[in-house]
């Protein structure tokens, strides 16, 4: 069963139509996440010549490192997309501090050798997140799905918030084996990732039978495709590399 977020993660947008509503507007601009940690993707090939053993390798290599010297700053983990499991994949570095982890880290990389084995796109996107769901039983495989959405004209976080919180509070209430990310750059208002990561092996029967027959979860979702659009949805292979 295919599975995706439009038939899952759809989030209610409660909104005032009174006298007021372009003064609210205008103060929820101001408004932003209380974020947890910066987040970089950085989306990868495989070189000629190079397969995912070599990769395994040079990756396994590299976390034994970290570990050894107690790595506590950055959490990195490896995107492997569902739909091409040969050469793509995406490093996903997670920093918890305001230095220069992300430069340190590119530069790790390419002392090690790890420029022979694939090439990747290493802009730097300025990502903010925040963890919303946190399950607390982790696994070092799992599944994920990328979300990059679009508000529509007159939303913005500081309007979805309250959406969010009411989510976070019927997700929690059915023990779900979920989490979810909430990612916005910080040069844009108008668009967030948000990333589902399931630790179940068929998520799919869980949350349908759980959430999507609730009367409230179909209301939820009228709501948001109202106020939100999501461009695309990506599944992955999910691999634990660097957990802190």
């Amino acid at each position: 069963m295919h599975f995706s977020f439009r038939s899952f993660l759809i989030i209610i947008f409660i909104f005032s139509c009174s006298s007021e509503v372009d003064k609210g507007i205008e103060a929820n601009l101001l408004i932003s996440p209380d974020y947890n940690f910066s987040i970089e993707f950085f989306e990868c090939n495989l070189n000629a010549g190079y397969t995912l053993l070599n990769l395994e390798s040079f990756l396994s290599d590299l976390t034994r490192n970290e570990k050894s010297k107690n790595n506590d700053v950055y959490d990195l983990e490896v995107f492997f997309p569902k739909s091409n499991y040969v050469n793509e994949f995406i490093l996903n570095l997670k920093t918890y501090r305001n230095d220069n982890t992300y430069n340190n880290f590119i530069n790790e990389l390419s002392a090690k050798g790890f420029d022979e084995i694939a090439r990747c796109k290493f802009d730097k996107n300025n990502y903010q997140g925040k963890l919303l769901i946190d399950y607390k039983t982790k696994q070092q495989k799992y599944n994920n799905e990328i979300l990059r959405c679009n508000y529509n004209d007159g939303f913005n976080f500081g309007t979805f918030r309250v959406a969010i919180d009411r989510f976070i509070n019927q997700i929690q209430s059915l023990n779900i084996p979920y989490d979810a990310i909430y990612i916005q750059s910080d040069g844009s208002t108008r668009s967030f990732i948000w990333i589902n990561n399931f630790y179940s092996n068929e998520p799919a029967d869980v949350i349908l039978s759980d959430w999507l027959d609730n009367a409230e979860a179909k209301d939820i979702k009228e709501e948001f495709l109202e106020n939100a659009k999501c461009i695309n949805a990506d599944m992955h292979d999910v691999f634990v590399l660097l957990n802190n």
